[in-house]
């Protein structure tokens, strides 16, 4: 019996190609579920019981209408999180492994890994203010999104963009590394290459779906303390912010910034163990699952079908400058 073919190499995109497929998938992602990441975060950041997400959501919706459910749609639409996840996630691939080397299980978690240090350097920003508009505390204090970024950095300063930085960093890396690595393996071992378009969307939905799931338990603790720390609003009199960790009026205190990473994400880990509990730290596991089931199928399928078709016209010129140059050659 002949070995099976080993699968053949896709064409590699452009630079541009790649972004437009992460920006692609980024919108995609937030204005499909921007409703259910404000009852995720709100959960987050709830220290009393959280109610069911569809009491949760008629609540919010009947109390600040439907208009409520979009705070923070702007940076959340905005921010290059699909982008450079995506994007990220490729590059990361072939400085793994290299050009022309084979990706293993073990090598995709690693690459996956890496790629959570660019995305939270680019998009903790836009995090900070999205949980900041999200925060139920918040919702009189800023109008829109604009208007919250530049209250931050005017009473807070320029860092205050910053805040949960490592903590994103954290929670990115991990759930990147079971995302992308838990697909990687069901893609590999569990399925077959896809033939058309409609079984590339069916595969990307089940995959999306599992990595989401499997990614969402281990990521949760990071999740719980980068909401905590950004939704906070440093106390007006002292400039303290609630949690050990987040900066101490920010660009204002320098001790902030000597300070390791594990001392700040560790301060707000024991904060909130010592006051709620350690189950505190999974407070809306559910309606982060809830989130990551319906987002990040809907983002996975929003680049693959990008990506699909631009490898489509990829390969189609790539065949015509073939068949005219083998045209060019004949006598």
């Amino acid at each position: 019996m002949p070995p099976p073919k080993p699968k053949p190499k896709p064409t590699r995109l452009t630079a541009t190609q790649e972004i437009v497929a992460g920006f692609a998938a980024g919108v995609a992602d937030a204005v499909a579920c921007h409703p259910v990441d404000v009852v995720k975060t709100r959960a987050h950041v709830n220290r009393g019981a959280n109610a069911p997400f569809v009491r949760e959501l008629a609540r919010q919706a009947s109390s600040g209408g439907i208009r409520s459910l979009y705070r923070g749609v702007l940076p959340a639409a905005a921010r290059p999180q699909a982008l450079v996840m995506y994007v990220g996630n490729e590059h990361s691939k072939r400085l793994v492994v290299g050009e022309r080397g084979t990706l293993t299980t073990p090598t995709a978690f690693a690459a996956a890994f890496l790629t959570g240090v660019p995305e939270s350097i680019c998009v903790t920003p836009f995090e900070a203010v999205k949980c900041r508009m999200q925060a139920r505390e918040n919702a009189s204090r800023y109008a829109h999104s604009w208007q919250c970024a530049r209250t931050m950095v005017a009473t807070e300063g320029a860092a205050s963009l910053y805040s949960g930085f490592y903590a994103t960093i954290g929670r990115n890396c991990v759930f990147n590394a079971f995302y992308f690595g838990s697909i990687f393996f069901a893609k590999e071992n569990l399925m077959e290459a896809p033939r058309t378009v409609s079984e590339q969307v069916a595969q990307s939905l089940a995959t999306g779906l599992l990595g989401g799931l499997v990614a969402t338990a281990f990521k949760m603790p990071f999740d719980v303390v980068k909401s905590r720390m950004q939704s906070r609003v440093p106390d007006v009199k002292t400039g303290r912010a609630e949690y050990a960790g987040v900066t101490d009026a920010f660009a204002k205190a320098r001790s902030y910034l000597h300070r390791s990473p594990c001392d700040r994400v560790g301060g707000a880990v024991n904060a909130i163990v010592r006051t709620e509990g350690w189950r505190a730290l999974y407070k809306g596991t559910a309606v982060t699952a809830l989130r990551i089931s319906l987002g990040f199928p809907v983002s996975l399928v929003a680049w693959d079908l990008t990506v699909w078709g631009m490898r489509a016209m990829n390969e189609d010129t790539i065949a015509a400058a073939a068949e005219k140059a083998g045209a060019a050659v004949e006598p």
